[in-house]
């Protein structure tokens, strides 16, 4: 039985309503998964260790590229140039306590209020097959159910304890995986991940392999369907700063995607291939 952590905002009758349907999805699964909802941080219990700034003391060789002239440097935990926004430091302060969990030994999933069951087949192969075998176990579209070894989960820690500067800025876990994957400082290169396939337009599948922007991008070991994917209101959306619809484009890769250096606009799917909508 594999002990799973959902977090929600139990206090937010949006989030309650994504974690009702959610419990609801994933009772067809409850012989292989024990869910605990966990109440997530908001922008008001995530703790400052970067306190705010004046507009006149931001230093840009330090402080994060991406802030506007004249704009303040908002409180944060995570340093470097992890987004400023404060709903984006509360969510993956959220999941920042339950990775140190895992890096600490519990080999615990991590589940996101809208986490719903599309292929309980491919799930429960999948959970068969990998879970506790890959470093990353992702086998949805994003990072709504997920699972980490102890080993990855360390690593995870520490980069997001001194998130370093770079020309991109970042806002969740899976964008943190792709970046550093190949980076000897952060992640070795003998890590093994399954992970969603999210730039190939026509294959709406989860690959197996050995280096997560190859299987970003379609090269992989082997690939299987989707087994969860993101329940989304189409009136009142999601709890977090960005609510996606069917035709919102992502883009040519993950770099791409967390570039606006370099964002074009457009390329790769759309965002509705992650979703399972709800007429609410």
């Amino acid at each position: 039985m594999i002990d799973a952590y959902i977090i929600a905002d139990l206090n937010n009758p949006v989030s309650q309503r994504y974690l009702d349907l959610s419990l609801e999805s994933f009772k067809a699964v409850e012989d292989l998964i024990r869910i605990t909802p966990v109440q997530c941080e908001t922008p008001s219990t995530t703790p400052d260790r970067y306190p705010p700034k004046p507009a006149s003391e931001i230093d840009y060789n330090v402080d994060p590229f991406f802030l506007g002239n004249g704009e303040s440097l908002k409180g944060r935990f995570f340093g470097g140039s992890f987004d400023d926004n404060r709903i984006y430091q509360a969510i993956m302060y959220s999941q920042y306590k339950l990775i140190k969990r895992v890096a600490d030994g519990e080999p615990i999933a991590i589940m996101e209020h809208d986490a719903a069951i599309v292929n309980e087949d491919s799930f429960r192969y999948m959970i068969d097959e990998y879970w506790g075998e890959v470093d990353v176990f992702m086998p949805g579209a994003c990072m709504e159910f997920y699972g980490l070894s102890q080993r990855y989960a360390k690593q995870m820690v520490a980069l997001l304890d001194d998130f370093p500067m770079t020309k991109r800025r970042y806002t969740g876990p899976f964008g943190v995986m792709h970046m550093y994957c190949g980076e000897p400082n952060y992640f070795d290169q003998d890590y093994l991940y399954l992970v969603p396939m999210k730039c190939i337009e026509d294959r709406d599948k989860i690959g197996y392999g050995s280096n997560i922007e190859q299987i970003i991008n379609g090269k992989v070991y082997a690939e299987y369907d989707p087994a969860c994917k993101q329940y989304m209101f189409r009136e009142s959306g999601n709890t977090n700063a960005m609510n996606y619809d069917e035709h919102t484009p992502v883009f040519q890769s993950m770099q791409e995607r967390f570039n606006p250096t370099i964002n074009s606009g457009g390329g790769g799917y759309e965002w509705g291939r992650d979703f399972v909508f709800i007429e609410e």
